[in-house]
């Protein structure tokens, strides 16, 4: 976030079915895949614009790019609650939503059940934050009913929605130190991530291990930019998708710092690129892994509908960038930070534009 705040279906395969195996850790549902089943990928996901170019032949560990994505028909286009109940603006329903749990409380609840009921599907975080269960006590196993609760859960909530993938991370933007203080070291980030990813990998709940779960891992771009994002990195054994969050600004977390009035268009926009480029690499050379933006915005400019260009040069980058599998915009506030684009007809047309776009049409898919 850009501050603090408060089923199996493609052409030629038959349906996954599941039945219940005995239970590797206690107190979990475990499900595997019987005969007839579907199979990974034997290729990159098919772009129905033409625009983007192909994935490649080289996999990563663990399966293809598009497996380890579990996504079909090039970009999921999506954002986060505030946007999903926009969707007849954008004259399409989002692909994906971003959601946000805390460690100790379900994942399910009224708002999410009915966006995935419609068959969009979730990127979520388990999270805890400043006074809560600290990093060394979640790898001693101390929240370990907690954490099952919650990944059974989501599990349970993609089978019974028929979701063919659905995506979790843990702590998102651990880089930030003001949302994670007093919680551990980057190391034990990493640590914590490894027995979370354990518990989903014994209970077979992982996309490549009979479940559905695609793991990604969320920092803000500057941890990318920075060289940081190397200290919080679990591995390509247990990071599917490399995520990241990202803002055009415009000043404004520079103005609230000072604790000043600000005026939207103080700063200069930064580009796509100049935000992203950076996750792209690093993806690249950490076992070529797809990326997702998991969050994107900007804010309004007084002096020119900056934000409208701004979003058509972010759907310009996506489309040049063939590894960004999915690109979510934050259509929310945090004052004086507002990315909301409901009230600007400018703004909604070219996210509406962007979201119909022919290769924005990606969806969940199965490996």
């Amino acid at each position: 976030m850009p501050e603090e705040r408060s089923g199996c279906a493609s052409a030629g395969r038959g349906p996954r079915r599941w039945r219940a195996v005995p239970a590797a850790v206690a107190g979990m549902i475990v499900l595997a895949v019987a005969s007839g089943g579907c199979t990974a990928s034997s290729g990159p996901p098919s772009s129905t614009g033409g625009s983007r170019a192909s994935h490649g032949s080289g996999q990563p560990p663990g399966g293809t790019m598009s497996a380890r994505a579990g996504v079909r028909r090039g970009v999921m286009f999506g954002g986060d609650v505030p946007l999903a109940m926009a969707e007849s603006k954008l004259g399409r329903k989002l692909a994906i939503v971003r959601v946000y749990g805390r460690l100790g409380r379900p994942f399910n609840n009224p708002k999410v059940d009915r966006i995935m009921a419609a068959g969009t599907t979730v990127l979520a975080s388990l999270d805890t934050f400043p006074g809560g269960a600290r990093y060394p006590a979640i790898t001693a196993g101390r929240e370990d009913a907690a954490i099952k609760s919650w990944l059974n859960e989501v599990e349970r909530s993609a089978i019974k929605y028929r979701l063919p993938a659905i995506y979790v991370t843990f702590e998102h933007e651990a880089n930030v130190p003001s949302h994670h203080r007093g919680l551990g070291t980057p190391a034990q980030f990493v640590q914590a991530w490894d027995h979370i990813h354990r518990l989903a990998a014994a209970a077979h709940l992982n996309w490549n291990d009979g479940g559905r779960l695609h793991w990604v891992l969320i920092l803000t771009h500057f941890a990318y930019a920075d060289g940081q994002a190397s200290r919080f990195w679990p591995g390509t054994r247990e990071v599917d998708i490399v995520g990241a969050d990202g803002y055009n600004t415009g000043g404004c977390r520079v103005a609230r710092a000072a604790h000043a009035s600000f005026t939207t268009g103080k700063t200069p926009p930064v580009t796509p690129a100049a935000l992203f480029t950076s996750v792209v690499r690093f993806a690249a050379s950490h076992g070529r892994l797809p990326v997702f933006i998991a969050e994107w915005g900007s804010v309004a400019y007084r002096d020119a509908d900056v934000r409208a260009d701004w979003i058509r040069q972010m759907q310009a980058f996506v489309q040049a960038n063939p590894e960004i599998t999915a690109a979510l915009y934050w259509d929310s506030q945090v004052r004086p930070c507002d990315y909301i684009v409901n009230d600007s007809p400018a703004s909604l047309s070219a996210l509406g534009s962007m979201a119909r776009a022919p290769d924005m049409q990606g969806r969940p898919a199965a490996a």
